[in-house]
């Protein structure tokens, strides 16, 4: 009886080493990317592809929320009760109670002009002679920032969409709209009359280069090696060319 105890214990003991671990994906719409628009509410998309490919490779479930505003999700992920976020730019040093995984790099935001405006842009410090529409709630890129922040408030007019910014643009009610190009594209393809009515330009690459894409992982899941077999499986998927093929051209691949 007592070999046969022993025997569970062990047994037991070794479950938890060999069991897939269970995360919870604090998830957000963000078109072209991920979508909610289906009867079940359920999340859909190329980033869903992406999250599922790398749990099977990594070794983990995967258990996707609803759609959660951003700041929601982030605020999850500081105190635990979600694993991970996927999709979001680092500031600084970034949080000390999340581990950034990098899986891509983000195109830098673009400047939308009205169709005949023929301007071009060479500088980042040009947007200061503006009025800019951007989405509320939305940050810009680093080296963007510098110049939005030291222009008067009157000149940023926040909006609630991507559309509503092209909307205004193309209406003329502001000089540009700065937006990131992939939610462009996602509403491009639902409002095709817009594509007449604007102009895209983009900053050089040596000037605003993009950013890094990060996997948020919570630093309450405590778990060191998932870290690492993360890690792994986004350098083999960039390797084997699955990352290109979810992505398409909406990430740029790092490794």
């Amino acid at each position: 009886m007592l070999r046969l105890l022993l025997l569970l214990a062990c047994i037991s003991a070794a479950l938890p080493l060999h069991a897939s671990q269970l995360l919870k994906w604090c998830a957000w719409e963000f078109p072209g990317s991920v979508s909610f628009d289906n009867p079940s509410k359920e999340a859909q998309g190329v980033t869903v592809d992406f999250m599922h490919e790398l749990a099977k490779r990594a070794g983990f479930k995967l258990v996707i929320s609803k759609a959660t505003p951003p700041g929601r999700c982030i605020k999850e992920l500081g105190d635990g009760s979600s694993d991970l976020v996927v999709g979001i730019i680092k500031t600084g040093d970034g949080r000390e109670d999340i581990d950034y995984i990098p899986y891509g790099a983000r195109h830098p935001d673009r400047v939308y002009l009205a169709a005949d405006d023929n301007r071009k842009l060479e500088q980042v410090t040009e947007l200061s002679t503006m009025t800019l529409a951007a989405i509320r709630n939305f940050g810009f890129h680093p080296d963007v920032t510098v110049v939005i922040e030291a222009m008067p408030p009157q000149q940023i007019i926040r909006v609630n969409s991507v559309y509503s910014a092209l909307e205004v643009v193309a209406k003329k009610r502001v000089t540009a709209a700065l937006l990131p190009p992939t939610l462009v594209s996602a509403v491009l393809q639902k409002h095709p009359g817009l594509n007449a009515q604007i102009r895209e330009v983009s900053f050089p690459v040596s000037i605003v280069k993009p950013q890094r894409a990060y996997i948020g992982l919570s630093k309450h899941c405590q778990c060191p090696q998932l870290a690492a077999a993360i890690q792994t499986s986004l350098q083999q998927m960039t390797a084997d060319g699955s990352i290109k093929a979810i992505f398409g051209d909406i990430i740029i691949p790092l490794f």
